[in-house]
């Protein structure tokens, strides 16, 4: 095993084996590097690992006794212990620090151990308990041995003592969760019991087939045994297990009969399904075909994730794929067929819809046989089959292509032609657990980036170079780190008609240099020098190759364009300093034998424009000061000029930064839960610049003007303010401020008075403002040149962008000292900027203040309006600041950065501790809570919505369609969908002694300013208009993120009034929606920018600008799975939704795509 595909791929060739890349396993998948140098992902659906001491452990369900006298597998995904026998518990479950306990009312007599399985023995009379560790809990059985103890009222009605801190909830569908608040710690499937026949019905009996069924154990059900219900409840902390009657007291039964509930605390990703509806808690095997005894047919249906821990297929290249799977038992004496198919992803465990679980497309046909009942002369062997081939490879490749986050195939008796799936020769039953997907996989060479021509970087105009003999290069970019490159350049002399004019084939290709072998991904490669002619312009480009067996070529960088300049002063030397961090001042030092130089030009531009002075005699030098104004990778730019003027050729010098330091003060100015008015003005920063938490003056608190359920400081325009008790920054360095502001109400006429956000006091004057200029009427900053009585106001910026009153308007203002300049940026946008040459030492340093300023002595412009989420850096902000940057972005420095314009999230459904709705409004039924963040906000669920499979590994999501439940046996239209709400209380009990929750809808967002919507959403049907998100008002929605069946695209759109005339605004996805797939769509409605914008998968798709209206105030609730329109529910949405967020502000492509990758 090794870290890193590097370390494994380089074991992997020097000891001729394969080695896991320890960095890239989770629970489900891995990824291994082989002995040739290939690199191979395997993952499961159900755990195969998990983590133990900080290290990856291997499933090993042996149980062992430890010094407490307590059993415990080896290694399992729970944390799960059984008792030795006495009066304790049974069984401990412990789950990020919660804990589930079940006992037995009576004393349990001494265990014996097998295996993974204790047995205690006749705990009622002829009735042994096996317990029994699974990879991701636990099961108890009880063994019932003789009609005679079927009858005893202990067995008739089992009872288990609950303990530790939990609640243990049944659900209608008869299910169980323990609970701890609202937080899943461990569920268990519908209980189930069997009995232990072994002959068929007469019917299949007759037939004559020469296999035979299976025996029944505690662990699992054989082919003939007869299944039968056990109903649950939860009554005086005890839960009773009541077995199906009508099984018990049937004189035909076989016994033993087996009674079963298993928990778990991870959802598996398999699931079965049945033609009939019919059901089989038993999931020790995936069945095929049709089951003996009963003549149902089966199907099974893996997901397969196809991520491992940061390491992913999306856009790879699939050179070979197929699944594996372990034969347990076959009907069969001989081989028999199974197919794979292609299928919608699964949408509930552990039984799937039969009718929305489609056979996509057939992948895969492969036959075995292993039949362990004894009517083959012999017990045959387990058997690997493996479904493989191009149909396999493909449909990998297409979900490469497409980006999904798994694969779901589903298994059938059917022959490759479609045939047969009724014979009952076929029926088989897998081994889940050994349910594999193997991909031999490599990723595509990038396109070439950070091009130079002999050591200068290109730009986006022709480039100037001193040599008639250059060299190219370029950064090779490979997601595989292990691979090694081959990098070739192609050269041109660029034609009379300009670089757009050249084509893949014109002009004739200059011979090119030999191409660079060894090239390690992703850093930069160097050709061997050509020979070029003055007074040409050339052009020239670069792609990657990876090495055998796969060969794949990427994609040509762009052409950098030159042309040869001998005469002109050559390039400087430049001499970095220590990699400054974004923002904050970096030292080159610049040098040349040029001895007619006098001076030089250098900047972050090319051509570079800021000149300073060459002093000495030779070498010529000068060193220079400049602020980095980028994350990630930066390019300094500079060229002489001689004594007569003449340019010289540029140089320059790339490096990447470091990680840019956040804001050294922050304070929120918000309440919400989780943050009460102490937090709300407390230093969030406060290991940075020391503890300077806010004092305030008149500061008032008002509710739902920001976000809905909170409070934001408000200022009276007259005496409010808020202040810090020491000084934070020193106004002659450089340093930046930033707020949300929000002047007056919508409608007021513009201030005639300047209104200050934010300042620093001196002793008479603030030495920086930031807010509202009245005198220009714009947002502005500026500063005055010193702390006395005649100070002088310098420096003034203004911003573009028009004030909007009573609108939230992001201001940030920024001194940059090397550059003596004042800079101020609107909503992150457009930064103008202004000299600032007159500021002065400031001796009497004293508080930030926030709502006014100090002048000549007095305060004054005191702030009218909301403020909030104040920040002050000792640093300049740049534009990556605003709008962040991926980690995974060729320019990045490898973290993710968001950007200080995040906002707040306000509500995030995961479904993982939501109930499906069989009785609306049933007291802890029908509802979804918020479990993510500190609100805590409820979704009310309406009746049939159901609670299934989600897109995560091990997730929950809701389901909607228009029927309930149709395997509760009868079919009723129904509409379903959730809303937000939250709870006020419960009815008294009914006369079936039933309560219900009191709902009171309540809206989440404010839709009259900027706000994001989003969510993981899997559509089952095609064949209408369909809303996933949406706010409803009283006649309209404000805003909804849909599937628009008239085009067949995503759809985001906003409405202007709460009337049913309004007008909307809305914007559709480039890619089509695809039926049965995952797909992460994010709405947002920039305020500030006066856009909308939608995103699938974490890619941009679509901008709507310059929106005529301001979104209507929508009063009504979030609606997940239809929207309201022209005063109809309508919409309705059909499949799956999951991971609902969504927030008070608008995300930026760069949070999107952190979102999507979370």
């Amino acid at each position: 095993m090794a870290g890193s595909e590097v370390e494994a791929t380089t074991l992997a060739v020097a000891c001729g084996q394969p080695v896991v890349v320890d960095g890239s396993r989770t629970e489900l998948a891995e990824v291994t590097a082989l002995p040739d140098g290939r690199l191979r992902f395997v993952s499961a659906v159900v755990p195969q690992r998990t983590r133990r001491g900080g290290i990856w452990a291997d499933i090993d369900l042996e149980l062992a006794q430890g010094g407490d006298g307590l059993w415990r597998p080896e290694v399992s995904v729970a944390d799960v212990a059984f008792s030795n026998g006495g009066d304790g518990a049974m069984v401990t479950l412990v789950r990020d620090g919660r804990t589930v306990t079940l006992s037995w009312p009576q004393t349990l007599p001494p265990p014996t151990v097998s295996d993974d399985s204790l047995t205690y023995p006749n705990v009622l009379d002829d009735v042994d308990l096996v317990v029994r560790a699974t990879r991701t809990g636990f099961t108890h059985v009880l063994v019932v041995k003789t009609p005679a103890a079927a009858q005893l009222a202990d067995v008739r009605a089992a009872r288990f003592r609950i303990g530790g801190d939990v609640d243990v909830v049944p659900g209608q569908d008869g299910g169980l969760r323990a609970m701890a608040g609202s937080v899943v710690v461990a569920s268990a499937e519908p209980a189930v019991m069997w009995d232990s026949r072994v002959d068929l019905p007469g019917d299949l009996s007759a037939r004559g087939l020469q296999a035979e069924s299976t025996q029944s154990t505690a662990t699992e059900a054989g082919d003939a045994a007869r299944i039968g219900s056990v109903d649950v409840e939860v009554s005086e902390g005890n839960l009773v297990l009541r077995p199906d009657v009508t099984l018990l007291d049937d004189p035909d039964a076989v016994y033993p009969l087996f009674v079963d509930p298993a928990w778990s605390v991870f959802k598996n990703k398999w699931a079965y399904g049945t033609n009939n509806g019919s059901s089989n808690s038993d999931l020790s095997a995936a069945r095929v075909g049709r089951r003996p005894d009963t003549g149902d047919l089966y199907r099974s249906y893996f997901q397969f994730p196809t991520t491992a821990n940061g390491v992913s297929l999306k856009g790879k290249h699939i050179e070979s794929a197929y699944v594996q799977m372990k034969l347990d038992h076959s009907w069969s004496c001989g081989p028999t067929v199974a197919s794979m198919y292609l299928t919608p992803a699964i949408n509930a465990t552990p039984k799937a819809s039969w009718s929305a679980m489609t056979l996509t497309s057939f992948m895969s046909s492969a036959t075995g046989n292993a039949n362990e009942a004894g009517g083959c002369s012999s017990i045959q062997p387990d058997m690997i089959m493996n479904f493989s081939g191009s149909g396999t490879t493909n449909q990998v490749q297409a979900a490469a292509n497409k980006n999904w986050n798994s694969i779901t195939v589903g298994f059938t008796a059917r022959a490759a032609n479609g045939s047969g799936e009724s014979t009952q020769d076929r029926w088989k039953r897998f081994f889940p657990n050994n349910a594999k997907l193997f991909v031999d996989y490599d990723t595509k060479p990038g396109a070439p980036h950070t091009l130079q021509v002999a050591g200068v970087s290109c730009g986006s105009s022709v480039l100037r170079i001193g040599t008639l003999s250059p060299t190219f290069s370029a950064v090779f970019p490979d997601g595989d780190s292990s691979d090694s490159l081959t990098g070739a350049f192609e050269w041109i002399e660029v034609p009379a008609g300009g670089i757009g004019a050249v084509t893949d084939t014109t002009p004739a290709r200059k011979s090119p240099p030999p191409a660079k072998t060894g090239i390690t991904p992703n850093s930069r490669a160097t050709s061997s020098a050509v020979a070029i002619t003055s007074g040409r312009t050339y052009a020239f480009r670069a792609k990657g190759t990876d090495k055998p067996p796969y060969s794949i070529t990427g994609p040509w960088s762009s052409w950098c364009q030159f042309i040869p300049d001998t005469t002109a002063p050559p390039v400087p030397t430049i001499t970095p300093g220590a990699a400054g961090e974004p923002g904050r001042t970096m030292t080159f030092a610049l040098s040349t034998t040029t001895t007619d130089v006098t001076k030089f030009r250098y900047g972050w531009s090319n051509p570079p424009t800021t000149e300073v002075a060459a002093s000495g005699t030779n070498p010529k030098t000068a060193t220079v000061n400049v602020t980095v104004p980028s994350f990630g990778q930066n390019t300094f730019w500079v060229r002489g000029i001689d004594a007569t003027g003449n340019l010289g050729n540029i140089g320059s010098a790339t490096f990447t930064a470091p990680r840019s330091a956040p804001a050294v003060a922050k304070w929120g100015l918000e309440q919400y839960p989780g943050v009460d008015q102490t937090e709300a003005l407390a230093d969030q920063q406060p290991s940075l610049a020391g503890e300077t938490s806010l004092g305030t003056s008149d500061v008032s608190w008002t509710d739902d003007v920001r976000i809905i359920g909170g409070q934001t400081s408000s200022f009276n325009g007259t005496s409010s303010h808020a202040f810090t008790t020491d000084p934070i920054v020193d106004p002659a360095a450089s340093f930046s401020v930033s707020a949300w502001v929000k002047l007056g109400n919508a409608g007021d006429t513009l201030p005639t008075v300047n209104r200050i956000g934010v300042t620093q006091d001196g002793a008479l004057n603030g030495s920086f403002v930031l807010g509202y200029h009245a005198g220009t009427q714009k947002w502005s900053m500026w500063m005055h040149s010193d702390d006395t009585a005649t100070t002088t106001t310098f420096g003034l910026v203004n911003s573009p962008s028009p004030v909007v009153m009573g609108s939230w308007t992001h201001l940030a203002g920024v001194y940059a000292a090397t550059s003596r300049t004042s800079t101020i940026y609107v909503n992150g946008q457009a930064p103008t900027s202004a000299a600032a040459t007159g500021m002065q030492p400031w001796p009497n340093r004293q508080r930030i203040v926030i709502g006014r300023e100090l002048w000549k002595g007095s305060p004054v412009n005191f702030w009218s309006g909301e403020i909030a989420d104040v920040q002050v850096f000792d640093r300049v902000l740049v534009p990556h600041d605003f709008t962040g940057m991926l980690a995974h972005d060729p320019m990045s420095s490898g973290f993710h950065e968001p950007g200080i314009l995040t906002p707040v999230q306000v509500g995030n459904w995961d479904f993982e501790a939501a109930t499906p709705c069989y009785l609306a409004d049933l007291k802890d039924t029908c509802e979804a809570p918020d479990t993510v963040t500190a609100w805590g906000r409820w979704l009310a669920l309406t009746r049939g919505s159901a609670v299934g499979t989600g897109y995560s590994a091990n997730g929950s999501g809701l389901w909607l369609d228009y029927e309930y439940f149709p395997d509760e046996g009868y079919t009723e239209s129904t509409a379903e969908y959730a809303r937000s709400a939250e709870k006020a209380g419960t009815t008294p009990p009914d006369t079936d002694g039933l309560e219900f929750t009191q709902w009171q809808d309540r809206a989440v967002l404010r839709t009259d300013q900027s706000f994001t919507m989003s969510a993981w959403v899997m559509l089952d049907r095609l064949d209408g208009m369909r809303t996933a998100v949406s706010q409803r008002g009283v006649h309209e929605s404000a805003g909804w993120l849909k599937y628009s069946s008239d085009v067949g695209k995503w759809q985001f759109a906003i409405s202007d009034e709460d009337v049913i005339t309004t007008s909307t605004a809305s914007i559709r996805s480039t890619s089509a929606a695809e039926e049965g797939v995952w797909t992460h769509l994010v709405g947002v409605y920039d305020a500030e920018r006066n856009q909308i914008r939608l995103y699938v998968n974490g890619e941009l798709e679509g901008v709507t600008q310059n929106i005529s209206f301001t979104p209507m105030v929508s009063t009504g609730p979030l609606l997940v799975g239809h929207t309201l329109w022209k005063d109809e529910l309508m919409d309705q949405w059909t499949g799956g939704i999951d991971e609902v967020a969504v927030f008070q502000g608008a995300l930026t492509d760069t949070a999107v795509s952190m979102l999507y990758e979370s």
